[in-house]
């Protein structure tokens, strides 16, 4: 199927790639006037305005920010294309679908493909939904429009937060002194999912608050005590995991 793609950031980067490398047509690419883009000379596939995309592609696939979507659907004119985008919050419009990747997209130019990767569909048109996931060597998924705020927050979660989490860490590190340490904690972290991925027993949770070791968590709150929001962090995620150790079938 030939795709169109509006937009030119890593989602677009994401299918662009994925399906140069199954050898389907790409239409071509339409960007914003101001976008500086380097995705249509790396795809080497055309920048197209809007009217002549819609009319050319057989999908049209809208990659842009959830806070636009809206914007974009209603600027595609009457096309007998196929429309879906990849948002994991917004529900699919225009009678067509939704296919959001759960996975962290690398940026425009970087390595990035969509084989293996968990394709969570919503909205229309779930035949070919599942044609395009088959063909990319992806996995499928369904949810319905209601539950996608729920699997979003999860994703984010999953993906968003464990950032946000590494860049405190970083700064927690550099506050104690050690610095350079931004490929270790990678490191920590890659141990600590592969344990996590590894285990769904209480052993998939290392640490002080896995082990009841209290007296190491007072200390952690009390050089926290001057960053109240980091030890209200820190100490709802210590709850989370003596709770779920609790919980766990011995």
């Amino acid at each position: 199927m030939r795709l169109g793609l509006i937009g030119g950031g890593r989602a677009a980067w994401a299918f662009g790639s994925a399906w140069r490398r199954i050898g389907w047509p790409i239409a071509g690419v339409c960007l914003r006037d101001d976008s500086h883009s380097r995705i249509t000379d790396l795809l080497s596939a055309p920048r197209r305005e809007l009217d002549d995309l819609a009319r050319d592609a057989e999908l049209l696939l809208v990659a842009v920010s959830d806070r636009f979507i809206s914007e974009m659907m209603s600027a595609i004119p009457e096309t007998d294309a196929l429309i879906f985008h990849v948002s994991g919050a917004m529900p699919a419009m225009l009678d067509g679908f939704s296919l959001h990747p759960l996975k962290t997209l690398a940026p425009v130019g970087e390595p990035s493909d969509l084989a293996g990767t968990l394709l969570v569909f919503e909205g229309n048109h779930r035949k070919t939904a599942k044609l395009i996931v088959k063909a990319i060597g992806a996995r499928f998924a369904e949810i319905t429009a209601e539950q996608k705020p729920l699997y979003h927050a999860a994703a984010v979660f999953g993906a968003n937060y464990v950032a946000a989490v590494l860049d405190i860490a970083q700064q927690i590190m550099a506050q104690a002194g050690v610095s350079d340490v931004r490929e270790d904690l990678a490191a920590l972290a890659h141990s600590a999912i592969d344990n996590w991925a590894a285990h769904e027993d209480d052993t998939r949770f290392t640490g002080p608050a896995a082990r009841g070791d209290m007296e190491t968590i007072r200390r952690h709150m009390n050089v926290l005590r001057d960053q109240p929001r980091l030890a209200e962090l820190y100490e709802i995620l210590a709850e989370h995991i003596a709770r779920q150790n609790l919980a766990a079938p011995k």
